[in-house]
């Protein structure tokens, strides 16, 4: 492999294929290895030699710090480490360290029977079935997520803070599985969260005119009649039309919720508002969305509040507007970023109804599908509240990190919070290889099985070895022997009751661990050759 320094480009056969994709397998699992479990350690990043190293305990984090190791032949399998452990932090929030350790071993069991003259699609099959079967296994052993309590500690395995876990544990536990909540970074030390009520959306007051409380600059209707124009309201026969149906519902507040208002439009509404008998108040506001997630912001909205969308693109105009077209909230709050609407209980069946087909599409979506980010953010809206995340340090790479641990570890608690959780430390992974032993798989495929099921031990192994612990294959011994329900403290050196002792792992997060070991796996098995180039593109993002 020399000759990559003299020629544009140089191929690699099969031998040296695997030879060169086990060393950078090897590099990235080596390196994340001690990082694994409650008493792991540490990867030191030296980040341009006039800072100071960076210790970094976060798997996604440290990888993607890595652009090259200095060796194509090590690249080459390192690059795809990084790319499945970043992806896995991605999709679930955590996970990546146990990903490394169970890809590397999967790959380095499933190497042996390859080169013992075990069929290429056999194992994938038997691989394949496996990982079904230990799925179904996770799903039966899984229990729900219920208290604040274990949705802090799942949080705590990915943000490494007691305080901050505690705060998004209860973040998630009174918005919901389907939370929507950002995060805000601050250039100080700082912890703190704001809940707003009912569904909110990206949206400004058309006029500082239509204030309700200029001081605080926003505001404030309740029982309030609601108009939703998917449109520019750009006349004032438009806003008039709207008034009269308005006044005919009896409500003594209008909300027109809009694309955009022109000025004539607009002069009717604050003409209106400065009046000193006005029988209506009104104020305007306008979506900041565009495209389609404006266009389905308003059909959610036509769903919480029973009002008919006007528009050119609609069965009628603004300017033919009639009592019927009209919806209704409860209370509507509005300012210079957001829209709160929180709907009378007689949407509830509307609204619940929508939310049920939203979820049935995120559960057919892969986990990497762009189409995932617009449905959760709308059933959060649907599911009528959010919050916001507020973390601070004082050095700007620290900050980052921590608000993207943040973002995972909401990630991981919505997961438990729809998947549940099952005994952690790995100790899942060694109760599921029960369910190999009677999987009705044989000949070469049962080789495949057999992979697996040797390999799922690997980071419980790890996580006692990380512990200073002696002969960790006799304590996974004898956690089988204890039963499903119960994982090892090897802070405390004991076996324990997995729910009681809150030691848990997020039944979704393994499961994509699994999954996406084996993928990995897969993908670096069936490879023959690689071609390298004299000078490969780097990448950021894995």
């Amino acid at each position: 492999m020399e000759r990559i320094k003299h020629y544009r480009a140089a191929v690699a056969g099969p031998e040296e294929t695997q030879e060169h994709l086990s060393s950078g397998i090897n590099t990235i699992a080596d390196m994340l290895a001690p990082t694994l479990g409650p008493i792991g350690g540490h990867v030191m990043h030296d980040r341009d030699g006039t800072r100071g190293p960076e210790l970094l305990d976060d798997a996604a984090t440290a990888v993607r710090r890595i652009l090259s190791l200095g060796d194509p032949r090590i690249d080459i399998g390192a690059m795809l480490m990084r790319h499945i452990i970043w992806r896995i932090a991605g999709q679930v929030g955590d996970g990546g360290a146990a990903t490394a350790i169970l890809t590397r071993e999967i790959y380095r069991q499933a190497l042996k029977m390859l080169s013992a003259g075990i069929g290429y699609r056999e194992l994938e099959i038997g691989l394949q079935a496996a990982t079904a079967a230990v799925r179904q296994g996770l799903r039966e052993m899984a229990i729900p997520a219920q208290t604040e309590d274990e949705l802090a500690l799942v949080a705590l395995t990915v943000v490494k803070d007691h305080n901050l876990a505690a705060t998004i544990g209860e973040l998630s536990y009174l918005l919901g599985p389907d939370a929507r909540v950002s995060v805000e970074k601050y250039v100080a030390p700082y912890l703190a969260r704001e809940y707003h009520a009912g569904a909110n959306y990206k949206a400004e007051i058309a006029s500082f005119h239509l204030y309700t409380d200029p001081i605080r600059k926003w505001a404030i209707y309740g029982d309030s009649t609601v108009a939703l124009v998917d449109d520019t309201l750009s006349e004032a026969g438009e806003t008039i039309a709207l008034i009269e149906a308005a006044m005919k519902t009896g409500k003594k507040s209008l909300v027109i919720i809009a694309s955009h208002f022109k000025e004539e439009a607009l002069h009717i509404m604050v003409r209106n508002q400065t009046e000193e008998k006005k029988k209506l108040s009104i104020v305007g506001v306008q979506l900041k969305e565009i495209g389609d997630p404006r266009r389905l912001a308003f059909l959610d909205l036509t769903t919480l509040t029973g009002a008919t969308i006007l528009g050119r693109n609609y069965y009628a105009y603004a300017a033919r507007a009639k009592k019927e077209d009209l919806g209704e909230a409860m209370r509507v709050q509005v300012d210079r970023k957001t829209l709160q609407l929180q709907p009378y209980q007689s949407r509830s069946a509307a609204v619940q109804e929508t939310a049920e087909q939203l979820r049935l599409r995120l559960e057919r979506l892969r986990m990497d599908d762009e189409e995932r980010p617009e449905i959760i953010n709308r059933l959060a809206a649907l599911g009528g509240g959010m919050g916001v995340l507020k973390v601070g340090t004082n050095l700007k790479q620290e900050r980052d990190i921590l608000s993207s641990l943040s973002e995972r570890a909401l990630t991981a608690v919505s997961q438990a919070h729809k998947t549940g959780v099952v005994p952690g430390g790995g100790a899942a992974f060694v109760h599921t290889r029960q369910v190999l032993d009677d999987l009705p798989v044989e000949g070469e495929e049962g080789v495949g099985v057999k992979v697996l099921r040797d390999a799922l031990g690997a980071p419980f192994l790890q996580i006692v070895k990380n512990a200073g612990l002696d002969s960790p294959a006799v304590v996974a011994m004898r956690l089988e022997e204890a039963g499903p329900s119960y994982a090892y403290d090897v802070i405390g050196k004991k076996f324990v009751d997995a729910r009681e002792e809150g030691l848990l792992d997020v039944t979704g997060v393994m499961t994509a661990v699994m999954e996406t070991a084996v993928s990995g796996a897969l993908m670096a098995l069936s490879n023959s050759s690689i071609v390298y180039h004299r000078d490969p593109t780097q990448s950021m993002e894995p």
